[in-house]
């Protein structure tokens, strides 16, 4: 695939900020749920830690649940 696009260069506009790349990826490894938290009562790091302790814990034991990432947000 990128054998093509190298070859098809002379095709694609003089403008362009970079070309166009390829990327091999597994979608089994994407993430298939992603959670915002937001609060009016809880500070930020009260609300990263009910999301890393509770949140997180409880995600975890979810039947088919593979992993939880916690993240975007200052650490407390």
């Amino acid at each position: 695939v990128q054998a093509a696009i190298n070859a098809s260069r002379n095709l694609l506009p003089s403008g362009m900020r970079s070309m166009p790349t390829y990327k091999k990826v597994n979608p089994s490894q994407a993430p298939i749920m992603v959670l915002s938290l937001t609060s009016d009562v809880l500070a930020k790091g009260q609300l990263y830690d009910l999301a890393s302790t509770i949140l997180s814990q409880s995600l975890s034991q979810v039947q088919g649940v593979g992993e939880v990432q916690i993240g975007g947000s200052s650490l407390p």
